[in-house]
């Protein structure tokens, strides 16, 4: 054995000693703690994992560490001591080491039993306020942070009395997660008398159907043109993943060997897409939003 090659050796075994005493010292330092997740909607069934939880003094985010086999899915919900975290991003370290890192959004908000992070506008202005002494108008839209799709576009979602409308959603940018813009509203007496007593409650939009799942080839009046609201969620069959369109502004939701999900976002009228059925025949539809 040369000498270069015992340098190797000994520099990886020390380099993994070293990752060793890190990961020790993370996950039995001072900010160790247990964090369970519900697996069933009864609660019955808790899984839980050793993590370090780095949350600062009034701070909304935390980062989250966990051991290499204990991975953490986007969109997952975390509790300990009352609290929930809400997994919103991995956060990759370019040098090799044994454990995940997240970060994490502290859930102060459970809509329709499932928890989320809510940040009003009035957030950071006093922030701002407090900091600098500034006096400033807040021009942020207030932003609710969900795992899972419960809201409609113009649904009323009212928190401690205080409605908000919804705007717009985005459920691409973070696999996982939902981000609502909200904007502020109003709701009718009769609304806030019937749900006194609670923190948080939705007043779903007349005639709202964004949830609606539509396929085509189930409408009885099948044809090559179809009239469509913005933000509803299209399902089209297809063969082999074949998908064209003429718009490249579309929300692409889901795309698969057999189907696609796309959505009309608000700025686009119209838009043409191809598809194959399963003798490869092209089928070339019109969808106008509206």
């Amino acid at each position: 054995m040369d000498r270069f090659t015992r340098f190797q050796e000994r520099n990886k075994k020390r380099m993994d000693a070293q990752g060793e005493v890190n990961k020790h010292f993370i996950f039995k330092g001072y900010p160790s703690i247990k964090i369970e997740l519900n697996t069933t909607d009864s609660g019955e069934d808790i899984y839980s994992v050793q993590a370090a939880v780095v949350n600062q003094q009034e701070k909304d985010k935390a980062y989250i560490y966990t051991q290499w086999e204990d991975s953490l899915d986007i969109g997952s919900v975390w509790g300990a001591k009352g609290l929930h975290w809400l997994i919103a991003e991995e956060i990759v370290v370019i040098k090799d080491v044994k454990w995940h890192k997240y970060l994490a959004y502290l859930c102060n908000i459970e809509v329709e039993d499932t928890w989320g992070y809510f940040k009003g506008p009035e957030k950071n202005y006093v922030n701002i306020k407090n900091e600098y002494g500034a006096s400033l108008e807040s021009l942020q839209k207030p932003v609710l942070v969900l795992p899972e799709n419960v809201l409609g576009f113009a649904d009323k979602i009212v928190i401690k009395q205080r409605p908000w409308l919804v705007q717009e959603w985005d459920a691409i940018s973070s696999p996982g997660l939902v981000y609502y813009s909200l904007r502020a509203t109003t709701v009718s007496k009769e609304t806030i008398a019937e749900h006194v007593g609670e923190d948080v409650y939705i007043e779903r939009a007349v005639n709202n159907i964004s949830d609606i799942v539509i396929t085509p080839e189930e409408d009885p009046n099948v044809s090559d043109l179809y009239h469509i609201g913005y933000n509803i969620d299209i399902v089209v069959e297809t063969h082999a993943g074949y998908f064209v369109y003429d718009n490249n502004n579309i929300k692409i939701k889901k795309h698969t060997g057999n189907s696609v999900t796309f959505s009309i976002p608000f700025g686009v009228s119209q838009v043409t897409i191809e598809t194959k059925d399963n003798n490869n025949n092209i089928i070339r539809r019109t969808y106008k939003a509206g």
